[in-house]
């Protein structure tokens, strides 16, 4: 009888075990992605407002700056930019892509981010 108990107890505490090792790993795990989650909110807030700094320099007044971000599984980053003034509507396709040729310069330069621009 007290060999059954001892192995009832022996399992017990590898399973104990067990999970207390996943808790630490999913501990670390949570801690990077919030310190990569702090680092790329700054990058996002930063890349806004030189954008409506920017967009302002060229007579945009008051233009409307919209990010919206997808986070994957894998860590990569989708960026839709989104930009709303009027003057926008009236510009022609080629001075659309030349404001975002310029956009895109000022994009933060991470190999797993990708950029999208509505206007």
């Amino acid at each position: 009888m007290s060999e059954k108990r001892f192995g009832i107890f022996t399992v017990l505490l590898i399973l104990i075990i067990i999970f207390c090792m996943k808790g630490t790993v999913m501990s670390r795990e949570n801690k990077q992605r919030a310190e990569e989650n702090r680092y790329f909110l700054t990058l996002e807030q930063e890349y806004v407002q030189s954008t409506r700094e920017y967009l302002r320099e060229q007579g945009f007044h008051n233009c409307g700056v919209m990010m919206t971000r997808v986070t994957y599984e894998d860590g990569s980053r989708e960026y839709t930019v989104r930009l709303h003034h009027r003057k926008l509507t009236g510009m022609t396709g080629g001075d659309k892509r030349t404001l975002m040729n310029r956009l895109s310069q000022a994009e933060f330069g991470h190999e797993t981010c990708i950029f999208k621009y509505d206007l």
